[in-house]
């Protein structure tokens, strides 16, 4: 089931959602990229199915604190809406600057099949990218906790 979910998507935002449902619903985005490693395995896989999944599972790990937010101090809550945030901006940022990039130069590797490595590499790459590209919006990150009234 999960196969035929994750590689029916050929829009990348489609993927993300897909990405983003599976990793809540299971709660673990590391549970969800082993999964997709799994798929990887079976050859129908490509770059260009496995970066928006990839992408969508890493909105989707938030659910876990979004859960462990409920019933706790408003602090806690700021800290939730701060990781929702940065990973909905990141992944945001992500499919704008990748697809541009794509839009204008045709990156053959799109279609063909992704591994377990290559799965892995993009996963940690994404998330480090993320970091280095939200690390000059702190100060608005920190500005969004205080005002979130959580």
């Amino acid at each position: 089931s999960f196969t035929r979910i994750l590689t029916a998507f050929n829009n990348p935002l489609l993927g993300v959602l897909a990405g983003t449902v599976v990793t809540g619903v299971i709660q673990s985005s590391a549970a969800s990229i082993g999964i997709l490693q799994s798929i990887s395995l079976t050859g129908k896989l490509t770059w260009g199915m496995a970066i928006p999944i990839i992408m969508g599972a890493n909105i989707g790990t938030c659910m876990t604190a979004i859960l462990s937010s409920i019933g706790v101090s408003k602090d806690a809550k700021r800290v939730t809406v701060i990781h929702v945030a940065i990973k909905v901006l990141g992944t945001i940022l992500w499919l704008i600057i990748f697809y541009s990039v794509v839009a204008v130069v045709n990156f053959s590797f799109m279609d063909k099949q992704i591994g377990v490595v290559g799965i892995a590499v993009f996963h940690s790459i994404f998330n480090i990218v993320n970091t280095i590209l939200l690390f000059p919006f702190q100060k608005w990150l920190e500005k969004l906790r205080q005002s979130t009234k959580a």
